[in-house]
């Protein structure tokens, strides 16, 4: 019984550290340089947000995801789809183009998989709680 209550209290500690990691990696964004971009999206009272994430170019395709539970950018996105990204210092419009489908999640996690490495991807997937990979494809408006 107490192996038990001690291996409980270890998955509610670990859930409670992921979920409070998960938030604040989802309200301090990564810093901007390199494959990270702003990523405006406006709300249904007209009011523009900013939010800061990881860009993958996949020659020439480019590619954002919502792996945070507390992202509302992706909920923006349904609504409307028309985005402008903020890279090196230019401002480009783009519609946002949400695909989820076992294909485009597959094809963004070989990407991310490639880019960080095996250990650093499980790693930041774990502390997310595995929250499901939402890739968004970036096209030119």
């Amino acid at each position: 019984m107490r192996a038990l209550r001690v291996l409980a209290i270890a998955i509610v500690g670990f859930v409670v550290l992921a979920l409070g990691l998960d938030l604040y990696a989802g309200l301090r964004q990564p810093e901007v340089g390199g494959p990270e971009c702003v990523l405006r999206t406006v709300d249904e009272a007209g009011r523009i947000h900013e939010t800061r994430l990881a860009l993958v170019d996949d020659d020439g395709t480019l590619w954002v995801q919502s792996g945070h539970h507390f992202r509302g950018w992706y909920e923006r996105i349904q609504s409307n789809p028309d985005v402008e990204l903020v890279r090196g210092g230019e401002t480009r419009a783009y519609r946002a183009v949400p695909l989820d489908t076992p294909e485009a999640r597959a094809h963004l996690r070989a990407l991310l998989m490639e880019r960080l490495g095996p250990v650093r991807f499980y790693a930041i997937r774990t502390f997310l709680l595995f929250a499901e990979i939402k890739p968004v494809r970036l096209d030119p408006r």
